[in-house]
């Protein structure tokens, strides 16, 4: 039995690969990916990555090439800049640019590693793409996506034709919004997430920073939606995490829920299974008294925790005092907990912070009661 290094199997698949010759030094490398990302982009300008063919046809060829030594997780950060880049081209051009090719390819790129409800995810993505690009309709002689929501997810036609439809009426509805497929995804219902995350997906957290930018620009609006909205994105990109817009009931309203389903064997265990979200969208700090009646709602929902989003973030917090003492007292009494992420905390989630590490590191400071002595490091420092 003959075997074949990848270093040979680089040498052999590059001259049928189709790249330009220009790149070969780079994919003969070993970690060389990125190079060549960052060569594609000083090659490919935004006018360019917009249009089929051309500059995407590059981007392609490299992510296939490492499909096809071997290296998956290479070939999707290819693809994911891709997406990201035409994201920045529609941006330029000031108008909405169909991007389902690399979104297919990482939908495929998530199942061959095993990591179902990326793949799923990203499989929605492309349908939403294609549904506006053929104004509501899925063709399945076309092929494509509709070939694969149908017989690698099990998706029925029925499914699949509704989604396309609601994608296209969601589209005309929200405007400029609809450039990013994530925001009409949040519009969908849940039903077509049926995965349990793989263990090994559970702490692969993927998000659209140009998404996450763009509702950072539209905080501050007198209804403070947009933080909804936001919180609600960045909740549903966690593994597992089924999240709902804002809920009302005859006391009060919830403005985001979402539920933990699947096997979770780190501190998401003991949030429990329903998470209640209050998003303050204020150019103040939220006090004493929001969360002692954010608490009330926990206890009414028997919720064992919740998640504050507060644009300035919760008073007290330097010496654990007025909120953030209440939020202590909360825990320590009744052993529910409060998270909360400030407009520093998103920002840093923008610039690809993972979001699951960011909230075990709030909830073992609530916990464990470190905050304050956290802070005070930091300020001897």
């Amino acid at each position: 039995m003959v075997t074949v290094t990848i270093e040979q199997l680089v040498q052999q698949l590059l001259p049928k690969s189709g790249i330009p010759k220009k790149y070969w030094r780079y994919l003969r490398r070993r970690g060389a990916h990125i190079r060549v990302l960052d060569r594609l982009r000083q090659d490919v300008s935004l006018g360019q990555v917009i249009k089929p063919g051309g500059g995407q046809r590059n981007w392609e060829l490299v992510g296939q090439f490492y499909r096809n030594i071997g290296r998956p997780h290479q070939a999707l950060l290819v693809y994911r800049s891709l997406y990201e880049r035409m994201i920045e081209g529609q941006s330029a051009a000031k108008s909405r640019q169909h991007k389902g090719m690399p979104l297919v390819w990482i939908a495929d790129l998530y199942r061959e590693v095993g990591y179902p409800v990326h793949a799923r995810r990203y499989a929605m993505l492309t349908l939403i793409e294609d549904a506006i690009r053929e104004k509501g309709k899925i063709n399945p002689e076309e092929g494509g996506i509709y070939f694969r929501l149908a017989w690698q997810f099990a998706m029925s036609d029925k499914e699949i034709q509704r989604y396309a439809r609601d994608a296209y009426q969601i589209h005309k509805r929200l405007g400029k919004d609809s450039w990013f497929p994530e925001r009409i995804l949040l519009e969908f219902d849940n039903h077509w997430m049926v995965d349990t995350p793989a263990p090994m997906e559970l702490f692969h957290y993927v998000i659209n920073p140009h998404f996450v930018q763009y509702q950072l620009k539209k905080l501050g609006g007198s209804q403070g939606r947009e933080l909804e909205i936001l919180a609600q994105y960045l909740l549903s990109s966690i593994p597992g995490f089924r999240t709902y817009p804002r809920r009302k009931t005859p006391s009060t309203d919830y403005d985001v829920v979402s539920t933990i389903e699947g096997l979770a064997t780190d501190f998401r265990h003991e949030l429990g299974r329903y998470i209640v979200c209050e998003c303050k969208d204020w150019a103040k700090k939220v006090d004493f008294g929001t969360i002692a009646k954010f608490s009330r709602v926990l206890d009414a929902a028997k919720c064992k925790a919740g998640i504050l989003f507060s644009r300035r973030g919760i008073t007290g917090e330097e010496r654990t005092t007025a909120a953030s003492r209440e939020r202590l007292k909360v825990y320590q009494d009744r052993g529910m907990v409060i998270l909360s992420l400030n407009l520093a905390d998103l920002q840093r989630v923008a610039r690809r912070e993972n979001l699951i590490t960011l909230l075990r590191a709030r909830y073992e400071a609530v916990r464990l009661d470190t905050g304050s002595t956290t802070k005070k490091r930091k300020l001897d420092l």
